[in-house]
């Protein structure tokens, strides 16, 4: 009878349930696994959580929905890149606008090919694939653009929240906001999945540990710098919703 039920589900709705059932073991990690580890051994659980979302995302999508559906295209790549490098840069012009307290970490050149691997193949990959492929693709396919865009961005926040606390989840929410208007517009994730990885990967370059416990006072050394980077982070979500549409009924394709 529950088989019976489950056949007569939309395709949508039971991908977002086996999604549920795929976080089931983020309970017990959270709880036990990551306040119990830490060094070489979390680095190795990290990778190998993200090859079992990416695994089983693909075989959660991938039984529903042909790959260009998931985004596996190239469809408004060069959407994806210019305003995601918009970010990128923006997002450096407020590091380093400000005195953080903290020098930032240094790496060795092996650390740093392993670092960028691991945010560039697994979660670039892993994250674009699980939220701005599967999930958005099930809550447009369900709901629609407005359920997929919110519902992404939510997800988005809510895996940082529980990994790396409040204040990154609340930072996350607009980044999430903003991978999923150029999932939108774009149409597709491969470009997403670069932009990701270089935000997070220049961000371990650049900034320090900024945990609550270790953060000193920050300082405002350039005011001027610190609000260009910040208009340009702002202004990507503000394109990508109201200028990129209206530049294409135009006739301007450049993105």
């Amino acid at each position: 009878m529950k088989l019976t039920i489950w056949r007569h589900l939309p395709r949508s709705v039971t991908a977002l349930l086996e999604m549920g059932l795929l976080f089931l073991p983020a309970i017990p990690a959270y709880i036990w696994l990551w306040p119990n580890i830490s060094g070489l051994a979390e680095w190795i659980v990290q990778g190998l959580t993200y090859v079992y979302i990416i695994l089983g995302s693909l075989i959660i999508g991938l039984r529903r929905w042909l790959p260009n559906e998931l985004g596996f295209n190239l469809k408004g790549i060069w959407v994806s890149f210019i305003t995601g490098m918009a970010i990128v840069i923006g997002r450096t012009l407020v590091i380093v606008s400000v005195d953080w307290g903290i020098p930032p970490p240094r790496y060795t050149p092996l650390r740093l090919l392993a670092e960028a691997l691991y945010y560039f193949c697994l979660v670039g990959i892993g994250e674009e694939l699980l939220f701005r492929g599967l999930l958005y693709r099930a809550l447009v396919e369900w709901r629609g653009v407005r359920w997929a865009i919110w519902g992404s961005s939510l997800g988005f926040m809510l895996w940082h929240l529980f990994g790396q606390g409040p204040l990154v989840g609340a930072v996350m929410l607009l980044y999430g906001l903003i991978f999923a208007l150029m999932r939108w517009r774009a149409g597709g994730i491969l470009g997403l999945i670069f932009i990701h990885g270089l935000i997070d990967f220049s961000a371990l370059i650049m900034l320090p540990d900024l945990g609550i416990t270790t953060l000193a006072r920050p300082d405002i050394s350039y005011p001027l710098v610190l609000l260009t980077g910040l208009v340009l982070i702002v202004f990507s979500p503000l394109y990508l919703w109201k200028i990129h549409p209206v530049l294409s009924k135009g006739g301007w394709h450049i993105v």
